[in-house]
């Protein structure tokens, strides 16, 4: 069911791929001027990024100011897209845009953190003991990560996906309950760890493409790469919570 779910997410984006463009090229495209603008005199390495720390010369103004955009303009595209797979709603140029509906979806997902954020701070607590002790122990940071990885990561991406599942409801109407995807999707849970992990090695693969394809990451062809990458993780990612309601919450049949 897993496999399924995943691969229903992936054809919702290329199966579609015109009304995936319609409802997300332009804003990305916008996403992508306003930040390439906002952080070109940012530098791009580690050493540079701390010098400029320590001298007090951080542009945190346009660091925020390039945060509030994609936000804003990231509510739009996932707004937009879980209504035109769920309603059929077709956007000309650009999606409407519904302040109400992005309000709510925010709100939801900021409260589903808060409630995950005890979680996190437990289990990141006992990993990280795991994983300090796997370093100081001279052993390879590798094990630690991959400890951090199972012991942290995937437990909150399961409870996060398992509690996502009600944001597409968000995007349609005022009022669904914060717990109704965490309702409906009980005894799944198998199913849901299943599809966190397809995500995450489609992230990777995408991430080690790029890696290996492209050298200097300020490059024009890397920028683009990054640029069609973010665009598929953040859409696949909107059609997984999207198949989850559709199906767990809508009772609707996967085809």
């Amino acid at each position: 069911m897993s496999l399924r779910i995943f691969l229903h997410s992936i054809r919702q984006v290329f199966g579609n791929l015109s009304g995936a463009l319609q409802v997300s090229g332009v804003l990305m495209l916008v996403q992508f001027a306003v930040l390439l603008t906002l952080g070109r005199s940012m530098p791009t390495d580690e050493a540079g990024m701390r010098q400029m720390m320590m001298q007090g010369d951080m542009p945190w103004g346009r660091i925020v100011l390039g945060a509030l955009v994609s936000t804003v303009l990231w509510l739009w595209i996932v707004v937009g897209w879980h209504r035109y797979i769920l309603l059929g709603e077709r956007p000309k140029l650009v999606p409407a845009f519904r302040f109400d509906r992005m309000l709510g979806y925010f709100g939801k997902s900021l409260l589903i953190g808060l409630i995950i954020l005890p979680l996190a701070l437990i289990l990141g607590f006992i990993g990280g003991g795991i994983a300090s002790g796997l370093v100081h122990g001279g052993g390879n940071v590798i094990p630690a990560l991959v400890v951090m990885g199972l012991f942290v990561y995937v437990p909150l991406a399961v409870v996060g996906m398992r509690l996502g599942t009600m944001l597409p409801g968000a995007a349609l109407e005022p009022g669904v309950p914060v717990f109704s995807g965490w309702e409906a999707t009980r005894g799944v849970t198998l199913t849901i760890l299943g599809v966190v992990v397809l995500s995450v090695g489609f992230a990777l693969v995408l991430e080690f493409i790029g890696m290996r394809v492209f050298g200097d990451p300020m490059s024009i062809p890397s920028l683009i790469y990054e640029l069609v990458k973010q665009w598929v993780i953040a859409l696949v990612g909107a059609s997984i919570l999207t198949t989850l309601y559709g199906h767990y919450v809508e009772k609707r049949p996967l085809v």
